[in-house]
């Protein structure tokens, strides 16, 4: 398990968040073998289970790590899993962590993750009146808001109207709402993932505080890896990341979208056409997100972009594509 800090997008201004894995059993779908197609994360649960005291203890030490330091900070903290089950996380373990977040005053902004079918007005509720005074938001796995994609290209087990009921009790319970996005999805074209976030974007968007827009990578022991290995899914062009922040920005110019390329650059993570040029746009993406300031990626050198432009264009599918 770890924790580290980064910079990032703290209640809607510059700072840097604490992110901590949580040493929990892992997300029940991975459990029960219906794992999302492109997640491999539950893999890295705790093969002992933590008790739940030492999983406070660990929250209280991976704190440490911005005690006396300049914030403001945001505290995210996920579990391979759903915060909000209390198969992972027993109600007592979840209020005396929030009680541990009430009292640093620099942390503006708090984060759970949870899938939607966990999520409880109660549960909710009882954690937002611990921080009542910071920016809580329960970040959720909508993916897409197309049903048969979240079944045939996600086995996501959710629909987009589970995510409406979800989002809509969590801002009754006082909290806010995050809705994480896959852009390309497999057996999705590269036209086809841009239009599909968009599309999710438009129609998540009453629902929404937050967009976090998550940019595939190949994940070890995945369905998505196998077909990567057999070069039938490349994952998304880093200038298709580009293309749906602008247009999510410019479109809805007081939600905060959010996006962290994972692995940028490399042949696993969000890709142009693999030069030193790839990670400076991933690092761009990573400014625009904290700072929500879309000049940043407005002006990128268009370098292999019009090998983008005619994939996108034509419908390509990655299986008809010559060069990789």
């Amino acid at each position: 398990m770890s924790y580290w800090t980064s910079e990032d997008n703290v209640a809607g201004k510059p700072g840097t968040a604490l992110f901590i894995i949580l040493p929990t059993i892992g997300c029940y779908r991975f459990r029960i073998n219906e794992a999302c197609y492109m997640c491999a994360y539950p893999t890295a649960a705790p093969k002992v289970r933590w008790s739940q005291e030492a999983i406070v203890d660990y929250v209280r030490e991976a704190l440490r790590k911005i005690e006396g330091k300049k914030g403001p900070f945001a505290v995210r903290m996920f579990t391979s899993g759903s915060f909000l089950d209390n198969g992972e996380l027993k109600p007592e373990t979840r209020r005396r962590i929030f009680e541990l977040l009430a009292g640093m005053e620099d942390v503006e902004e708090i984060v759970i993750e949870s899938r939607s079918e966990l999520i409880r007005y109660d549960a909710v509720k009882e954690l937002a009146e611990i921080v009542t005074d910071k920016h809580f938001e329960v970040a959720i796995g909508l993916e897409t808001a197309n049903d048969d994609i979240a079944d045939v290209s996600i086995n996501k087990g959710n629909t987009f109207e589970d995510f409406v009921k979800a989002a809509e009790i969590t801002h009754e319970a006082g909290a806010k709402v995050k809705a994480y996005l896959l852009l390309k999805p497999i057996f999705l074209s590269e036209r086809d993932g841009i239009e599909d976030v968009k599309e999710s974007i438009i129609k998540a968007e009453p629902y929404t505080d937050t967009f976090s827009i998550n940019i595939t990578d190949i994940q070890k022991g995945t369905l998505y890896e196998r077909l990567w290995e057999k070069k039938e899914y490349r994952p998304p062009w880093l200038w298709s990341a580009v293309e749906v922040l602008l247009w999510a920005k410019k479109r809805f110019p007081d939600k905060r979208i959010l996006s962290d390329p994972v692995g940028a650059g490399s042949k696993r993570g969000p890709h142009n056409c693999l030069t030193d040029y790839d990670r400076t746009i991933g690092r761009a993406i990573k400014k625009f997100s904290a700072t929500q300031d879309i000049s940043h990626i407005e002006n990128l050198k268009p370098e292999c972009r019009e090998r983008w432009e005619y994939i996108v264009e034509n419908g390509l599918l990655d299986w008809q594509l010559v060069t990789w």
